[in-house]
């Protein structure tokens, strides 16, 4: 079985934690042109004489798939085969659909952190705009910030280890 990737399983439960859904982004032209904009900005550091398929549509069928609930690479070449039409019109694709392994082993030596934080950026503001539109600004819930005290218990009668002393944190949400 496939081994799932961690990045993959952070950016879908991102999606579910703010309520972004295939839907609210499929529809959007502005914003799949804005999210493919920032993808083709990632740097490539493959040589040229093996890319068959470009990266920024690589990392867009990677984003649209896992926005689909898919969490493994086999699922998301399936995911991609079964919306290739839907993504011609915003891709390339000159090899058609990238296979599993191709998206295993590009995601595995890219830098993809500002793609993601750009991404999910996007996503929340529009997202707000949706929201504000609705008139629905009272009931979204408020960001807060989580506190974190750390303590080390220095009489705890714990033998010198390779652990050290006793360390506790303790979270409080303000």
């Amino acid at each position: 079985m496939a081994k799932k990737s961690t990045r993959l399983e952070e950016l879908h439960n991102t999606f579910q934690e703010n309520g972004i859904s295939p839907e609210t982004v499929m529809q959007n032209d502005r914003l799949i042109r804005e999210i493919k904009k920032h993808a083709d900005e990632v740097p490539d550091y493959r040589h040229p004489s093996y890319v068959q398929h470009p990266l920024g549509d690589i990392i867009m069928i990677v984003f649209f798939a896992v926005l689909g609930n898919a969490d493994e690479w086999a699922e998301i070449e399936a995911f991609a085969k079964v919306k290739e039409k839907w993504f011609r019109k915003y891709l390339d694709l000159p090899n058609g659909v990238p296979t599993d392994d191709t998206y295993r082993v590009v995601f595995s030596n890219i830098c993809t952190d500002h793609f993601f934080q750009v991404t999910t950026g996007i996503l929340l503001r529009t997202i707000d705009g949706i929201i504000g539109l609705a008139g629905k600004r009272d009931n979204i819930y408020e960001k807060s910030v989580v506190s974190i005290d750390g303590k080390v218990s220095c009489g705890s009668g714990r033998k010198e280890t390779a652990e050290g002393k006793v360390r506790a944190l303790q979270p409080r949400n303000c």
